[in-house]
């Protein structure tokens, strides 16, 4: 089965409609979804065969758009975003009830970044939605950075793959960090942003407490 390959608009009325697509990021290919949607998010769980447990990440566009997915303003969150946002740092928050529970792994927290890929930005805020962000690749599997690297058995399960430059360009994925004070942070996933990064932006970083 071949996957149709979707223009931006035709990609924004599929996300519009609860559609899963693949659409390109900084780092890898992401299978995605309207992040409100819990049906399209059991379908990208579905997809990837990935256990529902697991939290997904999602994009953003903008900082205008964080409302979408937290109720809470945080000055450390703004700092953060004011430093490294469009970039690779998702940091996790508190999700909005207009967060799927299924999104968040039932924990109530979601990790969230503005992305700097033209693309990936530009559909999130032409559907105007944060939009899931999870590897396309079957769970387990390596990430890939080429349309036509992503498994076939997972573009069954899509309705159409955005193949746009810039393509991504692999390296490592986004840090992910929690808040665990007023200017302390936590590394819960090494990535592309460093601690020293996170250091020299004035923030303590101290080591993540198990089970959190």
């Amino acid at each position: 089965m071949t996957v149709p390959t979707f223009s931006i608009s035709e990609a924004v009325a599929a996300l519009k409609e609860g559609q899963v697509i693949c659409y390109p990021t900084e780092t890898f290919y992401a299978v995605g979804c309207n992040a409100l949607d819990p049906l399209a998010v059991e379908s990208v769980y579905k997809a990837k065969k990935r256990s529902g447990v697991m939290p997904l990440p999602v994009l953003i566009g903008s900082m205008e758009q964080l409302p979408l997915v937290t109720d809470i303003s945080s000055d450390i969150v703004t700092a953060l975003a004011n430093r490294f946002w469009p970039g690779s740092l998702s940091i996790l928050i508190t999700a909005s009830d207009r967060i799927p529970s299924v999104l968040t792994g039932e924990t109530g927290r979601v990790a969230v970044r503005v992305t700097p890929h033209p693309v990936a930005q530009q559909l999130c805020l032409e559907a105007g939605v944060p939009l899931v962000s999870t590897s396309a690749n079957l769970s387990g599997r390596p990430a890939v950075t080429a349309v036509s690297s992503i498994d076939p058995e997972l573009t069954q399960n899509v309705s159409g793959v955005v193949d746009m430059e810039p393509v991504p360009a692999g390296g490592m994925p986004s840090t992910l960090i929690e808040i665990v004070g007023p200017r302390a942070v936590s590394i819960v996933r090494n990535g592309a942003v460093s601690e020293i990064d996170l250091r020299t932006s004035g923030l303590a970083v101290v080591p993540r407490v198990a089970g959190i």
